[in-house]
């Protein structure tokens, strides 16, 4: 056995510090276990073994972090105490050197993430609920701890043990293992990875690729799975074999090559070297001249003090800078960043090159920065604050006077060098802009990268600093400090400081608007940021005293001052702060479901008429709803007990109930109205109420909710009072209704559940006032317009439609056509004019479509409204006569790049034919299938006006990638077929219902699929509740003959 190797070990196995690392591994493992609530699909249990594997390979990513800590620790042990002149004139073979120190190096690494799965293992057993399964097998830990956890420690050990023999530069240690963590990231987002969803699909090429690319082996381990059936992840291990055997094989070659360069390279001689000071010869030392000494006077004034801390400071930017540390470090930055901005650019085979807009930039920094940022500075600091410790200067250094600055002058250093990378990242934007042709440069949107990255990177070296100035072992000092990194900067920050004010090192995870800019986020950020340098100097404060034992005025004034700044910034942060309480939720959803499920089959009155107005202000980030309902009593029984549901979220300031000669006031959110005198059949009664909202910045925007500056959108109508019982409000998880004796959760009503004709329509009158120069933008058609006082009115009226509205407002510049006798708009931001031509001709043609094959248009006009980007969750949203577009999706996207896919067109046909596909036309009950006569048929719309508008060949490519996506995201939740599918399966609606409509066309052709849909609609209108048996029925009548209506059934009715 190697001598080496078993003095090494049991000198680690000896040491206190080994254990109580070992603690804190199982004990986060423990944490990730029973807290990690990462899952990819509906149905796939958390210990499933393909939860398990993923778990594993991403926790793998821990080994980077734990390996380049052992190698800078234990790696350089011999060399930072000269011990190597001493080890190295020992009689034994560099293969006994080497091997020894990479058998206790790899050792050490390993049973570390050991250490850490165990625990994982541990809070996986402790877990209970319904996302668990009871089925237990250790062989699912252990199968992944051999693909992942060996083989990736294997991989990563070998290469930063090539780089530390051969470098034989601490920070270039970090740094290597930065370049394995970039290269990670960059592969995991051309794969087929279902955390990168934003992305799908890449191509299969791209995806190949990816899987043999990817150091640790998940793009591979997601490939192989991508076949996998919800049933075959929760019982089976994904196999090696494949691209994940090779992936595996690959890497442990390359492992072998990195070792086998470092045996070749390395050399005892070039290792111990030592610089030796040239003696002079005695000439010149017993011809030198004399000097005279004379005695100085001392000045340790503030001058001095500034003089101090600049030198520490130029000391530290000369070592960073004249080596080949930091341009190593800038240009695996910019690599990274660049890659990342690459991919928000090129959005996969599905959507087109975004513009390169300077927003888009400023955000993918802030989005990936940081963290990249945090690991640095803690590497660095720790790596500057004790080299003179290590050069043996440090005695030396803390006689002096001024050695009390040396805190100051490091954290002058690590700012430049923050200031520095960032104005890297912002150049590398701008090129970008100027490299796609996009040279409209927004300083606000870059500028703000200094605020939401670079200060809470000054504010983490100052906490970092003091971890290095209170901790008297480096590498201990060096744990914490990375350890502080994820629990202080990352998710796992809102659960250890859940209060928001305190996570004051927190990155911004906000976005960025060409209509509102970062909004009310950039005061909020600043006042946070102030409170935490508060606390940041008054720990700086307290560490000095303890120091030096001793007070400075100044000091203390300008730490209290601050620190008092900070205190008053954060109560103006925390204003309007409505901490989330899950068990408080949870309780009144128990308490609503007991009390109130009677209402369920009670009969209830239907609203018929909303007349309302809404007051917007949107510099204030909030708004008013005045409003009154007319409710109808359509069942053929009395109606006594009505239960009034308004929505948490906005604050009830009046609400008054009328009946007749009764007038009830309601007070609470929810209520029950109890009649004296019963509503009887097609009786009538009135609801009037005025609602308020506001949000602050503490609380984050609701995206669906989002009044701010300029670009607002509301699916207001959620937010209006409902009447009757809420299903939406119940519980749905299984075990927890349990414990709570709530019964099972009724399942969804079946495609085969008798035919429903119900009154649910509104006749719609809504004005809206926004503040002076903006736009309101309603549902219906507009009637009226006006300004008054400041502010601008907008009337719009629709009949018959369900109760689904919603608003926008912006600062807009419109574009307009009659075409028909209906009035075409496109509302949008000045700025993204570049495809609004394209879309008003792509209009005309899908009307023309729409009417001929379908039927009249219901509405005198269409509306196209852009929206800002704070509204996320779709690419484009249709209601009655209006359709809203996302700045950031598929309207502001430059369709004339390489691909030319066209989603203007997409967006026109699509969102366009919902007009007559669930808007007002048919409206489909809450049963299996609806989504397939809304969301199928708009699909198969648009692909019919593809064709139309590109050809067949065109179209089919779009049908491909369709496929593709289905294929891509049919593992992740339970295959049903098209007639049955639910909303939350949009790869089936969407993607799957596209390709077998497209399909049927081909089948019986495009004029009777046409046919049969202009039938479903003229049979199947309100109020009849349609089914998509009703829909299969109308392709029946079509079809020739029986086989070819067997060819229906297996499009629609098989998986």
């Amino acid at each position: 056995m190697n001598a080496l190797f078993l003095f090494e070990a049991g000198r680690i196995s000896k040491h206190w510090q080994a254990y109580l690392i070992a603690l804190i591994l199982v004990s986060t493992g423990i944490f990730c276990g029973n807290k990690f609530n990462l899952t990819v699909g509906d149905g796939i249990y958390l210990n499933s073994p393909y939860t398990i594997g993923f778990m594993t390979g991403m926790l793998s990513l821990s080994i980077l972090f734990m390996a380049a800590i052992y190698a800078v620790q234990f790696l350089f042990k011999d060399y930072d105490s000269k011990f190597d002149l001493v080890l190295f004139s020992f009689p034994f073979s560099r293969w006994t050197y080497l091997s020894g120190k990479f058998l206790v190096y790899f050792l050490q690494t390993f049973l570390s993430f050991s250490f850490l799965m165990t625990g994982f293992l541990i809070g996986q057993v402790m877990r209970t609920g319904s996302e668990m399964q009871t089925y237990f097998n250790i062989g699912y830990y252990l199968y992944p701890m051999l693909i992942f956890g060996f083989i990736n420690c294997f991989f990563v050990c070998s290469f930063l043990f090539f780089v530390s023999f051969t470098a034989k530069k601490k920070l270039l240690v970090v740094v290597g293992g930065l370049l394995l963590y970039v290269l990670y990231m960059v592969v995991l987002v051309f794969s087929n990875s279902p955390f990168m969803a934003g992305s799908l699909p890449q191509s299969i090429e791209t995806q190949h690729l990816s899987s043999i690319l990817d150091p640790f082996g998940l793009s591979s381990y997601f490939f192989e799975a991508g076949t996998f059936s919800v049933h075959q992840k929760n019982t089976l291990i994904v196999p090696l074999s494949g691209y994940l055997l090779l992936n595996r094989v690959i890497y442990l070659l390359i492992s072998a090559v990195f070792l086998l360069l470092t045996y070749r390279l390395f050399s005892f001689s070039d290792h111990s070297k030592q610089k030796v000071k040239k003696a002079l010869p005695e000439s010149e030392i017993t011809n030198r001249p004399t000097f005279s000494y004379m005695t100085l006077q001392t000045d340790f004034g503030r001058k001095n003090a500034l003089r101090s801390m600049l030198s520490f400071a130029k000391i530290d930017l000369l070592y960073l800078f004249r080596g080949i540390i930091i341009p190593s470090a800038s240009i695996l930055l910019l690599f990274f960043i660049g890659m990342e901005m690459y991919a928000e650019i090129e959005k996969g085979i599905r959507l087109p090159q975004k513009y390169t807009g300077s927003g888009l930039m400023a955000t993918t920094i802030s989005e990936n920065f940081p963290l990249f940022g945090f690991l640095l500075t803690a590497y660095f600091i720790n790596d500057l604050y004790w080299r003179s410790h290590s050069s043996g200067f440090s005695p030396i250094e803390n006689t002096t006077f001024f050695s009390e600055n040396k805190l100051t002058g490091h954290f002058i250093s690590m700012s430049i060098l923050l200031f520095f990378f960032t104005g890297i990242l912002i150049t590398e934007g701008i090129l970008f802009q100027a490299s796609y042709h996009y040279l409209h440069i927004d300083w606000n949107a870059y500028l703000c990268v200094f605020l939401f990255n670079t200060f809470p990177l000054m504010l983490f070296s100052g906490l970092i600093l003091l971890v290095n100035a209170c901790i008297r072992n480096k590498f201990i000092a060096l744990g914490v400090s990375v350890l502080a990194v994820f629990l202080l900067t990352g998710p796992v920050s809102g659960k250890i400081l859940p209060y928001p004010l305190f996570r004051i090192f927190s990155d911004f995870k906000g976005t960025y608007s060409d209509f509102n800019g970062y909004g009310p986020y950039v005061l909020a950020f600043a006042e946070r940021l102030l409170f935490g340098a508060g606390v940041i100097a008054f720990l700086w404060m307290i560490n000095r005293i303890f120091r030096t034992k001793k007070f400075s005025a100044i000091v203390l004034i300008a730490s209290i001052l601050l620190l008092s700044s900070g205190i008053f910034s954060g109560i103006f942060f925390t204003k309007g702060y409505i901490p989330e309480n899950e068990e408080k939720a949870l309780t009144e959803a128990i308490r609503y479901e007991k009390a109130f499920k009677k209402y369920e089959n009670l009969p209830q009155p239907e609203i018929s008429d909303v007349i309302t107005e809404i007051r917007l202000y949107p510099s204030e980030n909030a708004y008013e709803i005045i409003g009154k309902y007319t409710l109808v009593n359509f069942t053929d029984q009395p109606i006594n007990k009505i239960l009034i549901h308004f929505n948490p979220d906005l604050k009830l300031e009046s609400a008054v109930f009328q009946s007749g000669s009764e007038s009830l006031r309601i007070n609470k959110n929810i209520s029950e109205v109890e009649l004296n005198q019963p509503l009887k059949p097609n009786g009538t009664a009135h609801l009037e109420f005025k609602l308020s909202y506001k949000w602050y910045a503490v609380n984050r925007h609701q995206s669906f909710n989002a009044i701010i500056g300029n670009g607002s959108f509301m699916r207001i109508s959620r937010y209006y009072p409902m009447i009757g019982y809420q299903k939406s409000e119940e519980i749905q998880d299984e075990k927890l209704r349990k414990e709570n004796h709530l019964g099972k959760l009724e399942a969804l009503k079946k495609t085969e559940a008798p035919e429903v004709f119900k009154k649910d329509f509104i006749n719609l009158n809504m004005i809206i006032s926004t503040e002076g120069s903006q736009t309101a933008i309603g549902t219906g058609d507009l009637v009226r317009k006006w300004a008054k006082s400041g502010r601008s009115y907008f009337q719009y009226k629709a009949g018959n439609i369900p109760f689904r509205f919603a608003v926008s407002s912006a600062d807009y510049t419109m574009k307009s056509v009659l075409y028909k006798g209906i009035t075409v708009n496109i509302f949008y931001q000045k700025n993204h004019f570049e495809n609004t031509d394209h879309l008003l001709e792509n209009a005309k043609i899908t009307l023309d479509y729409c009417t001929k094959n379908f039927g009249k248009y219901p509405f005198k006009t269409v509306s196209f409204a852009e929206i800002s980007s704070f509204t996320r969750g779709f690419a484009a949203t249709a209601y009655p006569s209006a359709v809203f577009m996302p700045e950031d999706m598929i309207f502001h996207v430059n369709i004339h790049a390489d691909k030319k896919q066209d989603v203007i067109n997409e967006l026109a046909g699509h969102e366009l034919s919902h007009l007559w596909w669930g808007n007002n036309q048919i409206d489909p009950d809450d049963r299996e299938g609806a989504v397939m006569l809304t969301e199928t048929l708009a699909m198969y719309t648009e692909m019919m006006l593809y064709k139309k508008m590109h050809g067949r060949e065109k179209m089919l490519e779009r049908i491909k990638m369709h496929q593709q996506i289905y294929d891509s995201e049919k593992g992740f939740s339970e295959n049903i077929p098209i007639y049955k599918v639910t909303g939350d399966a949009t790869h089936i609606s969407y993607s799957k219902g596209a390709v077998a409509m497209v399909k049927l066309s081909e089948l019986i052709g495009e004029e009777k699929v046409n046919k049969a849909l202009k039938n479903f609609l003229q049979n199947n209108q309100y109020p009849k509740k349609p089914s998509s048996l009703d829909l299969l029925n109308e392709f029946y009548k079509v079809c020739p003959d029986e086989a070819t209506r067997k060819q229906v059934d297996l499009l629609f009715k098989t998986i």
